[in-house]
């Protein structure tokens, strides 16, 4: 099923609001904005509470950009704002870069596609995602998601090179410098 533009967050909504298991989340980039009380964004979040609250498994791998502090910075505001109301968050290595917009609910249904969780991609951008029924297609996506998350550290722990250091290779050696 095609969930495109602003059909893309009162499905993903919807399919959260029906978990029983998991709902597992790689996620590029997404936006905690307190500002707009009224949001999609926060409808999304609040989705995700409430499986909490049913005793859903509720994990979200948030990419650590090594070369884009500001990005970073967004996604540590939105994954403290998920970790204080009870979603297990996680940050991948700041030396890869985790692109992916996918989602995993109850080893059943995947969304995948182009749909970052910020204002403009949910309220503004052409995106594009599907949303599939298909265990098969889930595990294979449960695997790629456990892969990334061993590798990943969780939130409150050490996440590697600062958000305002990256590694840089000068000749043959690497040194660290301060990209403030």
């Amino acid at each position: 099923m095609a969930v495109n533009n602003r059909n893309y967050a009162p499905n993903v909504i919807k399919l959260f609001d029906s978990a029983g298991k998991t709902i597992h989340i790689l996620m590029l980039e997404g936006g905690y904005y307190p500002e707009r009380p009224e949001g999609i964004n926060l409808e999304l979040y609040k989705s995700m509470f409430r499986a909490l609250e049913r005793g859903v498994d509720v994990k979200i791998i948030l990419d650590n950009s090594g070369f884009n502090p500001s990005q970073t910075e967004r996604n540590l505001k939105l994954g403290n704002f998920l970790a204080e109301n009870g979603v297990q968050v996680y940050y991948d290595d700041p030396e890869v870069t985790t692109h992916s917009k996918t989602l995993i609910v109850d080893s059943i249904y995947s969304v995948v596609g182009s749909t970052n969780w910020s204002y403009h991609a949910l309220e503004k951008n052409n995106e594009c995602s599907v949303l599939i029924k298909s265990a098969a297609v889930a595990r294979e996506y449960e695997k790629y998601f456990d892969v990334v998350l061993s590798k990943a550290k969780k939130s409150g722990e050490e996440i590697g090179s600062s958000i305002f250091i990256r590694k840089e290779k000068t000749n043959d050696t690497e040194t660290e410098e301060d990209a403030e």
